[in-house]
C-alpha cells in the first residue's frame, strides 16, 4: 500500500461496526427486519459480549445494557469499504424510522486492512502506538461530537506521561519506551485490538448519532487514512515532538503529584489526602512511595475532582469519601463512601454511593447505594441498596430492591430481595436459609 493515493488506500480496507441503539421492536423482531434489509443472517444472543463469532455473512444482535435494559447492539463482520459504507447508511436510516439513540449509545468502528491486498498484513499489530497518538487529530473528532469528549467510554488518547518521575523530555529525541500512554479499552481508540490486527474507534456517539451519517462516513475515511499513514513508518517527526511536549505540559500537575504528594492539595484544592486519617507530612511521606500509583490513578483513570482520599494501612486499601469520579476507567480495589461514580470498576466496595452508567465487576454494594443503568457482574448487593434499570449477571448475590432491568443470572435472597413487575428474571437461584 506504499505510495498509494487516498482512494486506493480506502479501497483496501475492511470495516466492522458495532451499532448501539434502541429499537421499537424486540431483539428477535429487530434482527429479522435488519437481516432482510441488509441481506445477512443475524444471530440473536441472550447475553452481552457473547462469544459468537461474526463473519461477513452472519452478524449478531445482543443486549448491550450499558444504556439500560432496552439497548441493543448490532455487531457486524468486517466488510469491504464500499459495502460497509452502504451498510452504515442503511442501518442509520432504519434506526431513524424504527428506534432512537441517546447519550448512552454509540457506534464503534473496527478498522483494518484487507490482508489479501496489502504488502504487510500485520502492519497494525506492529504499529507504534505513541506515534499514532501524536499524529492523530482528536480535536477534529470532538468538534463533531463534543459531548463525547467527557465520556467515560471514549476518553481522550492524548494522555501521555513520562514512565519515570525523574525523566524530562527536552522536546527533541522521542523514545516510546520512556512514556506511558493509553493501551486499553474505554479510550477513544482501543489499542488492545491491535494485537488482532485492527483498531476499534469509539469516539462517535451521543443523542441522535444515527442522524449524522455523512459525518460518520467522513470520520471513517479520516480514521482509515490516519491509520494507513501511521503504520507506514515508525519514525517520529518534529511535529510529533511539538505535540508530545504540548501533551506533557497539559498533564504537568499529574507529573508533579507523582513526585510530591503535597502538590495534590495545591493543584486540586477540593481534594484531601491522608494516611490513617492523619495528614502529618512525616506520616504521609513514609507511605507515599508505596501508595502513590494507586492514588494518582484516581486522577488519571477516574478524573477525581473532589473528595477525601485516605490510605488505610491496616487493610492496605485506598478509600475515597465524598468524591466525584465521573469518567472512570479500570479502577480496581478501592473503597468509595458517599461518592458519585460513573465508569468501570472491579473488586471495589461502595457505601452510600450514587452509581450511574457503570460497568462493575466482582464488587460489593452497601449502605443504601443507588445503582442506575449499570451492568453488575458477580456483585454482592446489600438489602439496603436499590438497582434501577440495571443488568445483573454472573455469580453474585442480590439482596436489594430492583426496579426495571434484567436479572440475567445469579442468586437472590428470597426474604430480602424485591423485584418490581418491570424486572425480567431470566435465570436465578434463591438463597437457601
Amino acid at each position: 500500500m506504499n505510495n498509494l493515493n487516498d482512494s486506493n488506500v480506502l479501497q483496501n480496507t475492511l470495516i466492522g461496526v458495532e451499532f448501539e441503539f434502541y429499537s421499537n421492536f424486540s431483539a428477535e423482531e429487530t434482527a429479522s427486519k435488519l437481516a432482510k434489509l441488509l441481506d445477512k443472517k443475524i444471530h440473536v444472543e441472550e447475553k452481552s459480549h457473547s462469544q459468537f463469532e461474526v463473519t461477513q455473512d452472519v452478524f449478531k444482535i445482543e443486549p448491550d445494557m450499558s444504556g439500560g435494559a432496552k439497548l441493543l447492539e448490532l455487531v457486524t463482520g468486517a466488510l469491504p469499504y464500499f459495502a460497509a459504507r452502504l451498510m452504515i447508511i442503511n442501518v442509520c436510516k432504519w434506526i431513524e424510522e424504527n428506534g432512537y439513540t441517546n447519550d448512552r449509545s454509540s457506534i464503534h468502528l473496527n478498522l483494518s486492512f484487507d490482508k489479501s491486498k496489502i504488502e504487510n498484513r500485520y502492519r497494525i499489530s506492529k504499529m507504534n502506538v505513541l506515534k499514532f497518538i501524536l499524529d492523530f487529530n482528536e480535536e477534529q473528532v470532538f468538534k463533531f461530537f463534543p459531548k463525547r469528549e467527557n465520556s467515560a467510554y471514549a476518553k481522550s488518547i492524548k494522555f501521555v506521561l513520562p514512565k519515570e518521575d525523574t525523566y524530562f523530555f527536552d522536546g527533541n529525541y522521542i523514545n516510546q519506551q520512556n512514556f506511558i500512554y493509553p493501551d486499553s479499552k474505554y479510550y477513544g481508540i482501543n489499542f488492545e485490538k491491535r494485537h488482532k490486527n485492527y483498531l476499534e474507534f469509539r469516539y462517535i456517539g451521543g443523542v441522535d448519532w444515527h442522524k449524522k451519517t455523512s459525518t460518520i462516513l467522513h470520520l471513517v475515511d479520516q480514521f482509515l487514512l490516519q491509520l494507513s499513514k501511521s503504520t507506514e513508518t515508525t519514525d517520529f517527526t518534529p511535529l510529533n515532538a511539538i505535540e508530545l511536549k504540548k501533551i506533557i505540559s497539559s498533564n504537568q500537575r499529574i507529573i508533579d503529584a507523582r513526585k510530591d504528594w503535597k502538590t495534590i492539595v495545591k493543584n486540586w484544592r477540593d481534594v484531601k489526602f491522608t494516611v490513617d486519617l492523619n495528614d502529618n507530612p512525616k506520616v504521609v511521606d513514609l507511605y507515599w512511595p508505596s501508595v502513590k500509583e494507586r492514588v494518582i490513578k484516581l486522577f488519571t483513570h477516574g478524573d477525581l475532582s473532589k473528595g477525601h482520599i485516605n490510605y488505610d494501612s491496616d487493610s492496605g486499601r485506598i478509600q475515597v469519601k465524598n468524591g466525584r469520579l465521573e469518567y472512570c476507567v479500570d479502577l480496581r480495589g478501592y473503597e468509595f463512601v458517599d461518592c458519585f461514580l460513573r465508569g468501570e470498576f472491579t473488586e471495589c466496595d461502595m457505601y452510600g454511593c450514587d452509581v450511574n452508567g457503570s460497568d462493575i465487576h466482582y464488587s460489593n454494594f452497601y449502605s443504601s447505594t443507588q445503582i442506575n443503568s449499570s451492568k453488575l457482574d458477580g456483585c454482592y448487593v446489600h438489602g439496603s441498596c436499590v438497582a434501577t434499570d440495571c443488568y445483573i449477571y454472573g455469580k453474585g448475590t442480590f439482596k436489594g430492591t430492583m426496579h426495571g432491568g434484567i436479572f440475567r443470572e445469579g442468586m437472590y435472597d428470597k426474604k430480602l430481595a424485591k423485584f418490581d413487575d418491570n424486572v425480567e428474571i431470566v435465570k436465578s437461584q434463591q438463597i437457601k436459609k
